[in-house]
């Protein structure tokens, strides 16, 4: 009889494991939920915490509020913007892996806390709602072990942006050298044409001078030679 309770109770606390390991497990995510009349809209990284330079996502879970049924094609007619002091940038927003879910890609690339605002229309519903989603940490807080690297904690990804950029700006400046030295080339060569062009006016000018003197010392010569025979 003591057996048979033992098994009886055994079975009763094994069937509640049971039945919660057949259901699906969501990882706790950090999020931050608002509500425009009957949607609800829950907001937070994909991968948390989120890292300088890391790849993420944004998450957006998309539910009504009246039965708390997920909403299909939320983004049809809404965006979601991403906002870090004056910057602003409109993400791509894509259906997630279940129903009223979407990610969009985003790589940080500033420390401190963004905020995420979707405007527009969702199921019918005027929405323009803003959450500050958790702060974008330094990679540095996950580094192990600790490296004497002095570029440890910089993302490669965010050294190769910055590397092509100066190289950008590197060849933009040599541009802007040539093109400077072209043109005072050419002005140096245009004075130089103006001279040239200046001593021929005057040797020009010379030359018709003296044969103008010529000329008229000719008819000098003339008129005397006449006024004598007369």
């Amino acid at each position: 009889m003591m057996l048979m309770k033992k098994a009886a109770l055994a079975l009763a606390l094994a069937v509640p494991i049971i039945l919660l390991a057949g259901l699906p497990v969501r990882p706790a995510y950090a999020h931050t939920s608002t509500v425009a009349g009957d949607i609800k809209m829950e907001l937070g990284w994909g991968t948390e915490p989120p890292l300088l330079g890391q790849m993420n996502t944004v998450v957006v879970e998309v539910t009504r509020v009246s039965d708390g049924k997920p909403v299909a094609n939320a983004f049809a007619s809404a965006k979601l913007t991403v906002i870090k002091g004056g910057d602003s940038k409109d993400l791509e927003v894509l259906p997630g892996e279940a129903a009223g879910l979407y990610v969009a890609q985003i790589i940080p690339t500033q420390l401190g806390q963004i905020t995420a605002s979707i405007t527009g229309t969702i199921a019918g519903q005027q929405v323009n709602n803003s959450v500050q989603i958790e702060d974008v940490e330094d990679t540095k807080t996950l580094n192990f072990p600790a490296s004497s690297n002095p570029n440890q904690g910089v993302p490669q990804d965010f050294v190769n942006q910055m590397r092509t950029t100066i190289s950008d700006l590197t060849g933009q400046i040599d541009a802007a050298k040539t093109s400077a030295q072209n043109a005072t080339d050419a002005a140096q060569k245009a004075a130089q044409d103006v001279e040239a062009i200046k001593a021929e006016a005057d040797r020009a000018y010379l030359i018709g001078m003296t044969g103008i003197g010529v000329g008229v010392a000719g008819i000098a010569i003339a008129a005397r030679s006449l006024s004598r025979k007369a």
